[in-house]
């Protein structure tokens, strides 16, 4: 690389020639010398100035170039999980991390930066360059978020900021009952909240999406029912189960061993098709409200600026990796979720389903997170 001009070491023909001495031309005074001294180093300063600044745009140029598939990846890839460690999404992430690296031939590192409902770890990928090395890999939350949380919290537009890269899983809701209910379907539970004032349901956070679908799901029934806002899936499984709270919407994931246990009874599967391994949990679809279809999932998303050649690299790897069996066995697990996988285009379908059915609903039923 050239070296940088400087004071020192530079040398050009118009500015490193004597100084005019005041001995070669006796009409000049002495004051009138000084002056040209002094034109002369701000002339030969600013031309180094200038000199150094334009080596220094020429850099940050190059720096900008954009990265292609063939040069991909430079670095680790870093994968932005926006919930704590521990969660589906985590797992989900270090599964897919520990079969991506010796494929892309680089560490692929799990970061969880949890907090304000899944945006600051959306936020920071948002912010972050756009050649592929700093993913999200979110819950649906991330179209319902910027849905429920106050005009300004949330910093971009899930549409115009972020490219969909490919969908993982997607899971079932679950609506469950305290045992002491006896309710065990959707017609049991209408006749109960009609009979009981104080009809009381929970699932995670307020604004969450188990908190949207309950409140869409009282809309289909057209009962009353209030909603308990938890921080989480395991504080409000304990009070369900404890018998503090009638009922509860939760991914069957975290309800099956309940219901093998008897702790929990299942009362409807918030979906429009059968469960692939357990008959007791009864489709909405099957119970009189064939409308109504509410899922969890999965999605890994990148910048949106991200070159389309280094979006599919990353779909094809990351899909390869989601069909290997042992993989697809871990993430499956005998029905927890579904391994999905596929083009970018069908992360783009999911996203843009559920902001059509969220978006109206959430705005006019004034849903709020805390």
């Amino acid at each position: 690389m050239a070296k940088i001009p400087n004071k020192r070491n530079f040398s050009h023909p118009c500015f490193d020639g004597p100084v005019p001495r005041r001995a070669a031309f006796p009409s000049i005074t002495k004051g009138k010398m000084m002056w040209l001294k002094k034109q002369h180093d701000v002339v030969r300063r600013t031309f180094l100035r200038t000199l150094r600044h334009s080596a220094c745009v020429a850099l940050a140029l190059a720096s900008l170039a954009p990265l292609h598939a063939a040069d991909f990846p430079t670095k680790p890839i870093t994968l932005v999980v926006p919930f704590p460690a521990g969660g589906g999404p985590d797992q989900v992430a270090r599964v897919i991390a520990e079969k991506l690296a010796p494929r892309l031939g680089r560490p692929v590192v799990v970061e969880n930066r949890q907090g304000a409902s899944g945006t600051m770890g959306a936020a920071h990928v948002f912010r972050a360059p756009a050649d592929g090395h700093t993913l999200l890999l979110t819950p649906s939350t991330f179209s319902l978020a910027p849905l429920v949380l106050q005009k300004g919290v949330v910093p971009y537009d899930v549409r115009r900021d972020f490219v969909p890269v490919i969908q993982p899983t997607t899971s079932w809701l679950v609506l469950a009952a305290h045992p002491s209910t006896q309710v065990r379907s959707l017609a049991q539970l209408k006749q109960f909240a009609t009979t009981h004032a104080n009809t009381i349901y929970t699932g995670s956070g307020a604004g969450s999406t188990m908190h949207v679908a309950g409140e869409m799901l009282k809309h289909e029934l057209k009962v009353d029912m209030t909603f308990v806002p938890h921080r989480g899936t395991a504080p409000a499984l304990a009070d369900t189960i404890g018998g503090h709270i009638q009922f509860i919407i939760a991914g069957y994931q975290d309800l099956a061993p309940h219901f093998k246990a008897g702790a929990l009874l299942p009362v409807a599967l918030l979906d429009d098709t059968p469960h692939p391994t357990d008959a007791s949990v009864v489709p909405v679809a099957r119970q009189g409200y064939p409308s109504y279809s509410v899922r969890s999932w999965t999605g890994i998303f990148a910048p949106s600026a991200t070159a389309p050649d280094i979006v599919n690299r990353l779909n094809a790897e990351i899909d390869a990796v989601l069909h290997m069996p042992e993989v697809r066995g871990r993430l499956e697990d005998n029905g927890l979720q579904q391994v999905v996988g596929g083009k970018p285009g069908r992360l783009t379908a999911t996203v843009e389903h559920d902001l059509k059915v969220f978006t109206p609903f959430v705005r006019g039923a004034g849903i709020v997170a805390n």
